[in-house]
C-alpha cells in the first residue's frame, strides 16, 4: 500500500524522520492516471539516485483524479495529502498535467502525458463570451497564472509543438524544450525483444494478435462502435488472438466491475482485456494488426510500425501538422457496419513500411533521446550534477490481463 500519511511538519521538509540524508527533493504532481504513467516513463531517472527524495501528490479537482488515486494506492511510494504537500519547499517538480501547478512550491518541469497538443479542447462552463478555442495541453488559464508563466520548463516532444504552444501563450517559448517523447522510446528499445513479449502475453508464433484500443469520451472507438470488438472476436478466423486496451478515463469513469460486465459476452469468445494497472506498451510491441481512434496509443502503434485500422474519432478537432492527422493520412477507415474482420485484412494488407515512419516523424523529433535529454533537464533544474551512468529507457514490462492474478505493485 502507498504510504499516505500526515507528514511531521518542522523536521526535514516532506520526509520525516530522516534516515538518508538526500540532497534535492523533488514532487511528482498526479492528476490522473495517464499522466502518472507518462511521469513514471522517466521518473525512475531521478528516484535511483540517492542524492534525490521523490515523494507523490494527487492534485485535487483534475477530470480524471479517480485514476490517479487508483495509481498511487498502488504505486508503495511516499504520497502526501495535497495540503501537506503544497506547505513544503521542492527542488523540482514533475507534472504531466497543469491543474493546481500554482500553489506548488518548485520550479515546476510539465511534459505532455500523451503525443500532446493535438486536439481542440472544449470551452468550459460559464457565462461570458467564448474566446479562441484552446487546444489540449495549451490552455492560457492553465499556463499563466497572475501575470507569469507557471512552469519553469515545458517539454515537448516535437518541434511542431512549439508553434502550437507560443500561439497561445507567446511568452512561453523561453521555457520550451525538446525532449522527445519517453513512451514511444521505450516501446521502440523493446522491439528486439517481441518475441519474448509476445510468449509473456500468451501468444503463439504463429498467431495474429489484433490490439483494439479506445480513447475516453464519446469519440473514441468504444464510445462510437461499443459492439466493434465483440463483432471482431466472433468472426475472427482460427489463431486470431483479439486483445483490448482500454483508456484509464474508461475504467475509472464507469469502474472496473461495470466494464468487465459490459465485456462479459465478447471475453466468453476469446476477447483478453488488459487490466487497468497493467503496462500497455509492450502489447504494442506484440501486436500484429491495431484497431483504433487517432488517440495517444493507437499513435504509438502505428509509429512502431503496426498496421493501422482507424474507427471513432474525426479532423474537426485535430490540430493540423499534429500526430493525429498524419494517422488519418496513412491509416484506413472503418465504416459502420462494414464486416471489422475483413476492414482489418484490407488495412493489414495496404499498409507500407512507410507508413510507420510517417506518423513517427510526426511523433518526436528527438527520437531515442528522451531519457538522456528529460534526465539532464530535470538536474538542470534542480542544480545539481547528472549521475555518470547513461540515461537509458527502462524495460516495458510485461502486459496483464483482467482475470490474471493480481501483481504487487504498480507496473508502470
Amino acid at each position: 500500500m502507498a504510504a499516505t500519511r500526515r507528514w511531521i511538519r518542522g523536521d526535514a521538509g516532506p520526509v520525516a524522520p530522516v534516515t538518508v540524508r538526500t540532497q534535492r527533493t523533488v514532487l511528482a504532481v498526479v492528476h490522473s492516471q495517464q499522466t502518472a504513467d507518462r511521469l513514471c516513463e522517466f521518473v525512475g531517472h531521478l528516484e535511483g539516485d540517492t542524492r534525490v527524495q521523490v515523494v507523490w501528490a494527487l492534485a485535487p479537482g483534475a477530470l480524471h483524479a479517480a485514476g490517479g488515486a487508483a495509481y498511487l494506492r498502488t504505486l508503495d511510494a511516499a504520497v502526501l495529502p495535497w495540503e501537506d504537500a503544497t506547505s513544503f519547499t521542492y527542488d523540482l517538480a514533475l507534472a504531466a498535467g497543469h491543474g493546481r501547478l500554482d500553489e506548488v512550491r518548485a520550479p515546476v518541469l510539465v511534459v505532455p502525458h500523451g503525443t500532446g497538443f493535438s486536439r481542440e479542447t472544449a470551452r468550459g462552463p460559464g457565462h461570458g463570451p467564448p474566446v479562441e478555442r484552446p487546444v489540449g495541453g495549451a490552455v492560457y488559464g492553465a499556463l499563466v497564472r497572475y501575470g507569469r508563466v507557471v512552469p519553469a520548463a515545458i517539454g515537448i516532444s516535437h518541434e511542431w509543438q512549439r508553434g502550437v504552444l507560443t500561439s497561445v501563450v507567446p511568452e512561453a517559448d523561453a521555457v520550451i524544450e525538446v525532449v522527445g517523447d519517453p513512451a514511444f522510446d521505450r516501446a521502440a528499445a523493446a522491439l528486439p525483444d517481441r518475441a519474448r513479449i509476445r510468449r509473456a502475453a500468451g501468444v503463439g508464433d504463429a498467431e495474429h494478435l489484433t490490439v483494439v484500443t479506445s480513447s475516453w469520451g464519446r469519440t473514441g472507438l468504444f464510445g462510437v462502435h461499443p459492439d466493434l470488438v465483440g463483432r471482431l472476436c466472433e468472426e475472427a478466423p482460427a489463431g486470431h488472438v483479439t486483445a483490448l486496451v482500454l483508456h484509464p478515463g474508461i475504467w475509472w469513469s464507469h469502474g472496473p466491475r461495470q466494464m468487465l460486465a459490459w465485456l462479459s459476452g465478447a471475453r466468453a469468445r476469446g476477447l483478453r482485456v488488459l487490466a487497468p494497472t497493467s503496462p500497455w506498451s509492450p502489447l504494442l510491441v506484440a501486436a500484429d494488426s491495431v484497431v483504433g481512434d487517432p488517440g495517444s496509443v493507437t499513435a504509438y502503434a502505428a509509429a512502431l510500425g503496426v498496421p493501422t485500422l482507424l474507427a471513432g474519432g474525426g479532423l474537426t478537432d485535430v490540430v493540423p501538422g499534429s500526430t493525429p492527422q498524419a494517422l488519418h493520412e496513412v491509416a484506413a477507415h472503418y465504416r459502420d457496419g462494414e464486416s471489422p474482420v475483413r476492414a482489418l485484412a484490407a488495412a493489414v494488407r495496404g499498409w507500407e513500411p512507410g507508413h510507420g515512419a510517417h506518423v513517427a516523424a510526426r511523433l518526436t523529433s528527438a527520437p531515442g533521446r528522451s531519457a538522456e535529454l528529460l534526465r539532464a533537464l530535470a538536474y538542470r533544474l534542480m542544480r545539481l550534477p547528472e549521475p555518470a551512468r547513461p540515461a537509458v529507457p527502462p524495460p516495458p514490462g510485461e502486459p496483464r490481463f483482467a482475470g490474471d492474478p493480481p501483481a504487487r505493485g504498480w507496473a508502470a
